[in-house]
């Protein structure tokens, strides 16, 4: 029975392996996947998945929200993919696989796949103005901050204390024994940057530097 408009209820259907937890039904369709009566994935209480009207996050197969986890703002979890502890998975960001975000990890606009997992107090946040947005893959861990076009895959490990940050526009690699890049080709495109009539000024700090 659908009540206060709610997208989906919790079932009788308990984690065969969690009991703890239970699977979700959709009231109403959600986004342009799941239909009205779809089975999600589990969560523990109703906390863990967005209730909102017009929020398309879910849970599908057999992933799992528990804890205080939070999935909002069309997120998703897909299948076997945790989000546990004080997790907050919001923005668009996808984890699936059997990655899982634990802790106090806070995912925004970013993608977790594989074996990559976000602990602690780690930090995976998407470049909002530049629509740059981290990867997580492989067996990765994050515990520090992993910001913008940035890949982190194989056994890669970021430090509590490490802050990677990639505000360009091309993408940082990080596998676990280099770092590299891949460059975006439309870097080495050249384009006017004023009309031809105006004319250029000498930065002051150019001025400084020269004799």
């Amino acid at each position: 029975m659908q009540t206060n408009n709610k997208k989906y209820e919790i079932t009788d259907i308990a984690h065969e392996k969690h009991p703890f937890l239970h699977r979700i039904r959709a009231l109403r369709d959600v986004g342009v996947e799941v239909r009205a009566g779809d089975l999600g994935g589990f969560v523990e209480a109703e906390c863990n998945l967005s209730q909102e009207e017009g929020d398309a996050s879910w849970i599908f197969g057999d992933a799992i929200a528990a804890g205080s986890a939070s999935v909002d703002k069309d997120s998703c979890l897909r299948d076997g993919a945790v989000a546990c502890d004080q997790a907050y998975v919001t923005q668009r960001s996808t984890l699936s696989g059997h990655a899982r975000a634990e802790d106090a990890a806070y995912i925004r606009g970013a993608v977790l796949c594989e074996e990559a997992r976000a602990s602690g107090s780690a930090l995976v946040l998407d470049a909002r103005d530049r629509g740059k947005f981290p990867k997580l893959s492989g067996h990765c861990t994050v515990y520090g901050t992993v910001a913008g076009a940035v890949e982190v895959t194989g056994t890669a490990v970021i430090l509590w204390e490490e802050k990677i940050r990639n505000s360009t526009p091309d993408t940082l690699i990080l596998d676990g024994q280099s770092r590299s890049i891949v460059r975006n080709p439309a870097r080495d495109e050249l384009k006017p940057s004023r009309q031809p009539s105006e004319k250029k000024e000498k930065s002051p700090k150019r001025k400084e530097l020269e004799r």
